[in-house]
């Protein structure tokens, strides 16, 4: 029988949390690991319960996160052999039974060669955020967009508010890109690099029943929003609703 429940998830923040936002005086399971092999994301009990049930149940669980490969194969759903389809990097990849869709590829390529190339836009970035660099951890991520990490000084409102606003100005000269947001996180993606069209594409070439999405951040709304019902963590701000 064909899955005709499809249920898109963003994974960080949704399913799972970071060791540092986890409250272990509840019961955990570990989510996923870092380079070294450490455990540093995890479920709360229910959530990992939830999600093993729904899969189980024949409805098509589909990991949609802005996780690259490498990251997305340090969490459990990397192992888990039911999971058919899985949107990485933001939609700008798609794997079908762990392998890249070919057509998809072959959109994304199209789409980046109508932009200035990342290594361009890095260097400008680079350049625009002088004053705050030796603070900050800027890199490129598998072609698809740049990173932004304040990973030195977490939570310092000062620098996150200085970052926002020099990122905000550069890009009102760079019209083909937007600026994405989360805590200590920011990034620069092309326009046309959305969770919501890769989502869009499995909808339409699969014509599920029925859809599910959940997610965390204002962001995963554009693919949530394509969905007959949204799902949104207890957490997050009524304003997200």
């Amino acid at each position: 029988m064909l899955n005709r429940i499809f249920f898109f998830s963003d994974i960080d923040d949704t399913l799972m949390q970071t060791r540092r936002k986890t409250d272990f005086t509840k019961s955990t399971v570990v989510g996923a690991y870092t380079k070294e092999g450490e455990e540093n994301s995890f479920f709360y009990e229910g959530t990992k319960l939830f999600i093993d049930t729904l899969i189980a149940s024949n409805i098509m669980f589909i990991p949609t996160t802005a996780r690259n490969l490498n990251s997305y194969n340090r969490t459990v759903f990397a192992k888990n052999a039911a999971i058919k389809y899985v949107v990485l990097n933001f939609g700008g990849l798609i794997l079908v039974d762990g392998k890249a869709d070919r057509e998809w590829e072959r959109k994304m390529d199209m789409s980046y060669t109508n932009i200035m190339t990342m290594e361009s836009l890095c260097t400008l970035l680079n350049h625009k955020l002088e004053s705050v660099s030796m603070k900050l951890v800027i890199k490129i991520i598998d072609g698809f967009y740049i990173s932004i990490y304040n990973k030195f000084n977490l939570d310092n409102k000062n620098i996150l508010k200085e970052i926002k606003e020099n990122l905000k100005d550069f890009l009102s000269e760079h019209k083909d890109f937007y600026l994405y947001e989360n805590d200590n996180s920011f990034a620069i993606l092309p326009n046309f690099l959305n969770k919501k069209f890769a989502v869009e594409y499995l909808i339409k070439n699969n014509n599920p029943i029925l859809t599910l999405g959940a997610g965390d951040n204002m962001s995963d709304l554009d693919f949530m929003n394509l969905c007959s019902f949204r799902m949104i963590p207890k957490k997050v701000p009524v304003r997200l609703v």
